[in-house]
């Protein structure tokens, strides 16, 4: 059965108390800046209880918003793209509510995470100058899906999470979770150097699917890599670690038949880089620090360049150490020199011109593991599923803890013909499975 969505009302919800004029301004910073235009998506689904009321959910809702709105006041504002700041003029944040034709059992769990876009106020490459929404979805069963939407312009995905679960915190009565902090634009203040297209990695041909990998088959492939020659006078490698060397070995057997010379042998040749991409954050890494639930774009990507010998080896193991030296020159030295940006950019420009013309193939990597992704309680307990839906990306695997917090969902973003690769790759499908008893995509 089709999902079918039936919206019912409509509103924009301002902050509660109105933004001091001193705060009208927030400047965006240039990590900002150089960030894909897109919205960073969650839907978080509850179960129905005795008590449940949807008329008094939306109240609810909409009231402990007005409240957060009032402490993350730029997220009520209008963003201006031209001059780099948000205009925080108090225009809110749109609520949406509808209802849907099926139960909330047909939907949560899908291995089809673009079943769960349809539960988002937006669509997410086209950002505009709201900077977040919010759809309250009902079910027949009377359960109910959260769909958040924040910019990622300025935001990361820890953002998102201090401003969903201060919110919710909120509306449990602890009114003093409420913590704003802004400062990023101060200490990335933005250039006025004309920036590269910051949309040339969003793609929207691609095939989104969520596999599931349980703790024991996350701790064979952990133990696999440590026991590797990789590892000999070195840590034990981490879940994320193993699981994204294991997985970037997948990727690699998925496209090997396009890049790969006339003996089947993956070569790195100078037209082409290969790339492995991951997010760092970088809160901690400041000098002097900030807080964890700093709000803004508080992230850098690495960028290792696996030699011939990894992208010959289907296990990868060498990746491990070689993405953990590229992390730790994320230092103190690295970031003032982000700080001064204008060689940094010229950088970014080389890098963002190689993507558009072809000459990089790039695997990417999120991890959401050990983030509070099941703390938004709002009054009703714990959510009973948290999804992300289908990021407009490819060639991105984005690793999610399970609510148990033992095995990962990891949610793959890739080509058609890679993808069918991979669902035929029995090394992968000897850890991972897709989600049954599943609903059939649209």
């Amino acid at each position: 059965m089709a999902v079918e969505i039936e919206v019912i009302s409509k509103e924009m919800i301002k902050p509660f108390s109105p933004t001091p004029a001193h705060l009208r301004r927030c400047n965006m910073s240039f990590l900002d800046q150089v960030t894909t235009d897109v919205y960073n998506p969650m839907v978080y689904f509850y179960a129905p209880t005795a008590d449940f009321d949807a008329a008094k959910i939306a109240d609810h809702l909409k009231n402990s918003l007005s409240h957060v709105l009032t402490e993350f006041y730029p997220l009520a504002g209008r963003v201006n793209y031209g001059e780099f700041f948000i205009d925080c003029d108090d225009g809110g944040v749109p609520f949406i509510e509808t209802r849907v034709n099926c139960r909330l059992s047909d939907v949560v769990g899908t291995p089809f995470p673009g079943e769960l876009n349809k539960f988002l106020p937006f669509e997410l490459d086209q950002l505009e100058e709201v900077s977040m929404g919010v759809q309250l979805n009902v079910f027949e069963c009377g359960g109910v899906g959260v769909g958040i939407c924040v910019s990622h312009k300025i935001g990361d995905a820890l953002s998102f999470f201090t401003v969903v679960n201060g919110w919710a915190a909120f509306g449990r009565g602890e009114v003093e979770a409420l913590r704003g902090h802004f400062a990023s634009g101060e200490l990335f203040p933005p250039t006025t150097t004309a920036l590269y297209n910051t949309r040339n990695s969003i793609f929207r041909e691609r095939v989104a699917k969520r596999y599931e990998i349980n703790g024991a088959n996350i701790e064979a492939i952990r133990a696999k890599y440590a026991e590797s020659d990789a590892f000999e006078n070195q840590r034990r490698p981490s879940r994320v670690e193993s699981l994204s060397a294991f997985l970037y070995g997948r990727f690699i057997a998925a496209v090997k038949d396009e890049c790969s010379d006339e003996n089947g042998r993956l070569e790195s040749e100078k037209t082409t880089t290969y790339l492995v991409c991951h997010a760092v954050n970088i809160r901690s890494r400041l000098e002097p620090p900030v807080p964890e639930y700093a709000f803004g774009n508080y992230y850098r990507s690495t960028f290792a360049i696996p030699s011939q010998e990894i992208l010959d080896d289907p296990n990868c193991y060498a990746l491990v150490p070689h993405v953990r030296q590229e992390i730790a020159k994320i230092d103190t030295h690295y970031l003032k020199q982000i700080q001064d940006n204008r060689n940094f950019l010229d950088a970014m420009k080389k890098t963002s011109a190689r993507f558009a013309a072809g000459s990089l193939l790039s695997c990417s990597f999120t991890s959401l593991c050990r983030m509070p992704i099941y703390d938004a309680d709002f009054g009703w307990g714990k959510p009973e599923w948290v999804g992300s839906p289908a990021l407009i990306f490819k060639n991105l695997f984005v690793l999610v803890d399970k609510k148990d917090g033992d095995g990962v969902d990891v949610y793959v973003h890739l080509k058609k013909e890679h993808m069918a690769r991979l669902e035929a790759d029995h090394l992968f499908l000897n850890y991972a499975k897709l989600p049954s008893p599943s609903p059939s995509p649209n």
